[in-house]
């Protein structure tokens, strides 16, 4: 960024400090030039052959420098050379990695990416749900494209003057997620959606577009992102821990929200279905819970966001494992805000199929309780029985408590007529846990 238009950035963002007002009129923007030191042997015709659009386009540069000679110029003289002259080659990324459903279409076919395919400008990646996708850019930086988003690589340029990396991404659904490494002048990085347009030099920050809305977000975890609304009327700087929500109408830059936190961060997810309990968070309206194998989210395989208001995610059938949850917390606006990362250990732990027959033999009757054990791993079970009063509660302690139970079956004779309540408890070593779960209490009616 030359002097002129780093002047012009900092002045905006004293404006913004001092004023919520967001919109604001763009001055004629000066021509962005980048600066070259003749070394021994150049000429102007044949920086031009080697570095520009086209060779005769160093007229403009002998006018713009007031170079005599074109051919003959001072070893150690700078020259500043505008950069919509500079040749930009093509570029590549590749994918890092992905999981579930996603497709890159690219070369006029959609396909599933392959592990470290290469991909092209202009090439586009779709999610489905549950799915995500990391690219990998030339320079080291990274793009996630999580669930449910479509994302295009609308520039991928290395300028030939000086290896510089020039990268465009189009969200044209969803979101992407962003970390970028600094980038050398004139290269740069900007993600575009229908209604804004995000410029980094080099920064951790996420951008989505809700079609529904004809909104954009912004929000910068870490840098500086300038939004613009994309037709040159309203910009915005954002520093890490602001966002931008830009509209057709405005742009406003607002402060993101910091990380919920779950309610029991101990606990053993051993539930027929995952379930997480929040601390609610003011100014929250939609929380979303993304999970990983590694505490990075390098290999997340599942994403849900809880209903309106509502501080409990769940997710379906998991495996037992050891995994990680990343939170964070939307805004009423729609600006995702700052994440925190927690470890869980998945290990399912159940009773189930509760039962009981009953048969005569020898002028006794005879009770069997049966259950099923839900889980990995050798099982033990505490069944207790109870009467129950007229309250429908357990009158006193329970008539029977035997821990230690090795089948999934107890069995009981002679109970005297009346309602009983029975249940049990199944408990296992997971993980270098003990883990313990009551089945639902169950009603037995032994009539006279």
């Amino acid at each position: 960024m030359n002097g002129h238009r780093a002047a012009v950035v900092g002045l905006t963002a004293a404006l913004l400090a001092a004023s919520p007002a967001m919109a604001q009129s763009r001055p004629t923007p000066p021509v962005e030039t980048v600066d070259y030191v003749v070394r021994p042997g150049d000429t102007l015709v044949d920086l031009a052959v080697a570095y520009l659009n086209r060779p005769a386009d160093y007229r403009q540069v002998q006018r713009d420098n007031r170079v005599t000679n074109p051919r003959r110029m001072a070893v150690g003289r700078s020259l500043a050379i505008p950069v919509a002259l500079l040749r930009a080659d093509p570029d590549q990324a590749r994918i890092a990695g992905f999981r579930g459903a996603v497709l890159l279409t690219q070369g006029g076919r959609a396909a599933t990416p392959v592990q470290g395919q290469t991909v092209i400008e202009d090439a586009v990646l779709t999610t489905g749900a549950n799915a995500f996708v990391r690219l990998a850019l030339s320079d080291g930086s990274h793009v996630v494209v999580p669930s449910n988003s479509r994302v295009r690589l609308s520039r991928l340029r290395r300028y030939a003057l000086n290896g510089a990396v020039d990268h465009a991404l189009t969200v044209e659904a969803g979101r992407a997620e962003s970390r970028v490494t600094p980038r050398r002048r004139p290269g740069g990085f900007v993600v575009r959606t229908p209604v804004s347009v995000s410029a980094v030099r080099g920064t951790d920050f996420r951008v989505s577009f809700n079609d529904d809305a004809d909104r954009s977000a912004t929000e910068v975890i870490e840098g500086v992102v300038e939004v613009d609304s994309g037709d040159g009327l309203s910009e915005a700087l954002a520093l890490a821990d602001q966002g931008v929500s830009s509209g057709a109408a405005d742009t406003r830059l607002l402060p993101l929200l910091p990380a919920p936190a779950l309610n029991d961060p101990d606990a053993v997810q051993s539930g027929p279905a995952i379930d997480f309990a929040l601390t609610p968070l003011d100014g929250a309206s939609i929380y979303r819970g993304r999970l990983a194998t590694d505490a990075g989210m390098v290999d997340a395989f599942a994403e849900a966001d809880s209903a309106p208001g509502a501080a409990r995610l769940t997710y379906p059938e998991l495996a037992d494992g050891a995994y990680f949850l990343r939170l964070s917390a939307l805004s009423g606006e729609g600006l995702e805000g700052r994440s925190t990362t927690y470890s869980f250990i998945r290990a399912r732990n159940g009773v189930g199929g509760l039962a009981v027959g009953s048969e005569a033999r020898d002028k006794r009757r005879f009770y069997r309780f049966r259950w099923e054990a839900e889980g990995e791993g050798e099982a033990r079970f505490r069944f207790q029985l109870s009467r129950e009063g007229a309250d429908g509660q357990p009158e006193g302690p329970p008539l029977i408590d035997q821990p230690g139970v090795s089948e999934e079956a107890f069995t009981l004779s002679d109970l005297p007529p009346g309602v009983y309540t029975w249940r049990v408890q199944g408990s296992r070593h997971r993980f270098g846990r003990l883990l313990q779960v009551w089945s639902e209490p169950q009603q037995l009616r032994i009539g006279r």
